[in-house]
């Protein structure tokens, strides 16, 4: 090709036009995430959002984020005690409800078992039974929980497997929707979840399907908020305990401190 016919060979090729690309996290905000009043750590965790811009607002981005705790951190539990293991093995997740300064308030949205805990139940030469139920709490709150059981070896029994016959396993299904029930459309959601801490309805199941056939490992395996009511500031501070116990966020603090002038003394010299 000739050296004339192009314009970009004679000048050189073409220029690259590359911006500068500056510090992406100049641009974007750190708020804490608040925990409900029926966990013991409040502050669990922080979450990062682009900063208030024009249209964008912030405080509209951080609302419905769902947040994934577990909840020995939440209950501020580490040692090998018996309830620690409990609390080790459930998953809680918060979504994000209102903001408040640098605040996030999240509500309950569901409870899980960790699937590494799930697989150490499993065995051979037994049934697994679950049950799964839709309900409605005091405060309207539509919660949708899922049982699961195995099935364990009568006392001094010699065959070796366990397992149950079908009529049994509707029996067993059937209690365990009772026992759901009859314990979440009685209480409040923050007593559904604190009931959920200490799995008690998965005792109540075991003990109330005894007659029926013994069960090893019953436990809650998942809890959804299905429905949540209209809400309020109102209901999400109650289901904080108040304006009083949120805590101070501490990223607000240092924004403070990041905006405050910083003020000089000056001594005059003596003559």
């Amino acid at each position: 090709m000739a050296i004339g016919k192009n314009k970009r060979l004679s000048k050189g090729g073409k220029k690259s036009t590359k911006r500068k690309v500056g510090d992406v996290m100049l641009n974007k905000e750190w708020y804490d995430v608040v925990a409900p009043a029926a966990f013991h750590t409040r502050q669990c965790s922080k979450t990062v959002v682009n900063k208030s811009k024009g249209t964008f607002s912030a405080a509209d981005s951080l609302k419905g984020r769902v947040f994934e705790v577990c909840l020995a951190d939440l209950m501020n539990k580490a040692s090998e005690s018996a309830d620690d293991a409990t609390y080790k093995s459930r998953k809680v997740q918060l979504k994000a409800e209102d903001v408040q300064g640098r605040n996030v308030l999240t509500n309950f949205h569901g409870m899980s078992i960790t699937t590494d805990k799930l697989r150490s139940l499993l065995s051979k030469w037994c049934t697994l039974i679950e049950g799964s139920v839709e309900v409605k709490t005091s405060d309207g709150y539509t919660v949708r929980v899922f049982a699961i059981g195995f099935t364990k070896k009568r006392q001094s029994q010699v065959k070796k497997n366990c397992h149950c016959q079908t009529s049994h396993v509707k029996k067993i299904r059937t209690k365990m929707a009772e026992i759901i029930t009859s314990t979440v459309t009685k209480s409040s959601l923050e007593k559904v979840v604190k009931n959920l801490q200490q799995d008690v309805m998965g005792d109540e199941i075991k003990k109330a399907c005894a007659g029926i056939f013994p069960l090893r490992d019953v436990n809650i395996r998942k809890v959804k908020v299905v429905k949540t009511p209209k809400n309020t500031v109102e209901r999400l501070l109650e289901a904080h305990g108040g304006s009083d116990s949120i805590p101070k966020s501490v990223e607000g603090g240092r924004q403070k401190m990041a905006e405050a002038p910083v003020v000089t003394e000056v001594t005059e010299a003596e003559d």
